[in-house]
């Protein structure tokens, strides 16, 4: 019984900030106060990781309580306390600058990648479409009733009304609003009910958006490395800028395939797009008929994070720290942490993507009516669509630390060849496939994509890739870099090459 009540009273204070506060406020603070959370916490995931690929334990000393805290202050949890412990150490660690530095500019590279990783979350569709509705006050000499209700609404610029407001008639009207019946109700009272995107920003080029916020994360690295002042820092700015420029290309023309296929922009339409099942237990998701754009996105977006294999930008082997050789304290953790933020949202746009979403086959309660599976009644229904959605973007980013310690790092030279001679190439080829099948089929994908499409799309993919597999190898290798070569004044006429 007193469950039953915490789940009244809990859904009452929630409605009562849905209506009296806009929900895009709500939603950014909850987003980003768990993306935060989240990347603190994804440092302890990768050590945990590393620990489970090297056959060590990892981090379990340092529990919430951190040695001060009475009756905690000894329980390890597993070294849930090593997120607040670094960030700690961050903030009292000592704040150097070299002397010959650009001052402004030193500081302003991090807090430029940070800020351009993390804006780009505001147009992420976390659950759908929520449908409420309210009982409001309409005086009797009001002619246009719609008009007024979307008046009352215009600081809520995400609300859009559904129909027109309906007069409340009778007594006992049970009103959503305030979770309680209403009797005796005067004529001039109208139940008027409205939607909103439960994201943050409903942007109808969601995909362009977050392309192009990413992209000015290259901004951060190239002037931290040219303002340090330091020539390891300089190349390992160059290196950064090369790398992200060429794996835009290709990241753009795989998305580009989705998007052609699904004939929108709007992330929030792509996710409904995949919100169905072929023959009732197949889930239409995109990386079941586009799996090659999944393969090129996720290497490309591995590219852009600076990630291993390709994190040549941070080498340490050659370029002591790389980019933020110079960086100590907050500043170098701003940098630390927009690579998890970046992390973060690259795996959310693939969810979205790929994914379906915060679609799950073995939750059907998810989806809405069969007409318009992205509307949902109940707003704690769209909170657990968030939490599917979030756990799916997880296990993206396992992949990421999965990958991080399992392949060795690239050479440049492999790593620009990869770009140019073959995930461009790749990707050109797959747009104009898809470009074709959608056309084929006269833009049937636009709609709900049918499951002939998907198997013709997969079968497109899965030709397109033995293709690329037999012309690959009739290409001229590409030249060696590792061939032997003349030492002056060496007792050997060659340069020896170790043996195995």
């Amino acid at each position: 019984m007193d469950q039953v009540k915490f789940m009244d009273a809990f859904v009452q204070i929630l409605n009562w900030l849905e209506i009296h506060i806009p929900a895009w406020i709500i939603i950014a603070l909850v987003v980003f106060t768990v993306s935060l959370l989240s990347i603190a916490y994804l440092i302890l995931l990768e050590r945990k990781v590393a620990s489970w690929a090297q056959d060590r334990i990892g981090p379990n000393r340092v529990g919430l309580g951190f040695g001060i805290i009475p009756v905690v202050k000894n329980w390890k949890m597993w070294g849930l306390g090593q997120p607040f412990a670094d960030g700690l150490k961050f903030l009292f660690k000592e704040d150097y600058r070299a002397k010959a530095v650009d001052v402004v500019l030193f500081s302003v590279a991090p807090m430029i990648m940070m800020t351009a990783v993390i804006i780009s979350i505001a147009v992420l569709p976390w659950g759908g479409i929520r449908q409420t509705s309210v009982t409001m006050t309409i005086p009797a000499a009001v002619a246009d009733k719609t008009a007024y209700a979307q008046q009352q609404f215009k600081s809520y610029s995400e609300r859009t009304l559904v129909g027109q407001p309906v007069p409340v008639a009778g007594n006992d009207v049970y009103a959503v609003a305030t979770n309680t019946a209403v009797a005796n109700l005067p004529a001039d009272q109208y139940t008027v009910t409205y939607r909103y995107p439960f994201q943050i920003a409903n942007l109808n080029i969601g995909v362009l958006y977050v392309l192009a916020t990413l992209a000015l994360a290259v901004y951060g690295v190239v002037l931290g490395g040219w303002a340090s002042n330091n020539k390891y820092s300089f190349l390992g700015g160059l290196r950064a800028t090369a790398n992200m420029i060429s794996y835009e290309i290709p990241l753009g023309l795989a998305v580009l395939a989705i998007v052609v296929m699904c004939g929108s922009l709007d992330l929030g339409t792509i996710v409904e797009k995949q919100c169905h099942s072929w023959l009732g237990i197949i889930p239409a998701w995109n990386i079941f008929t586009q799996p090659l754009a999944f393969v090129l996105f996720l290497v490309c977006i591995h590219a852009e994070a600076n990630r291993s294999p390709f994190d040549l930008a941070e080498a340490e082997q050659e370029l002591v720290g790389g980019y933020h050789t110079e960086y100590s304290s907050m500043r170098f953790a701003l940098f630390f942490l927009a690579e998890y933020a970046g992390m973060i949202t690259t795996s959310s746009v693939c969810v979205a993507l790929f994914f379906g979403g915060w679609d799950f086959p073995l939750l059907p309660f998810l989806r809405g009516p069969a007409n318009d599976p992205m509307v949902s009644n109940w707003l704690v229904l769209c909170i657990v669509r968030a939490l599917v959605f979030y756990t799916k973007t997880m296990l993206i980013i396992f992949i990421f630390m999965w990958v991080r310690w399992s392949l060795p790092r690239f050479r440049f030279d492999q790593m620009m060849a990869l770009a140019w001679r073959g995930l461009i190439p790749i990707a050109l080829l797959l747009l104009m496939v898809t470009t074709g099948v959608v056309y084929w089929y006269n833009g049937q994908s636009y709609d709900q994509m049918g499951a002939r499409m998907g198997l013709t799309l997969l079968a497109a993919n899965m030709l397109l890739t033995l293709l690329v597999l037999g012309v690959s190898r009739l290409l001229p290798a590409a030249p060696a870099t590792n061939r032997r070569v003349q030492v002056a004044n060496s007792r050997f006429n060659f340069a020896p090459i170790p043996k195995a």
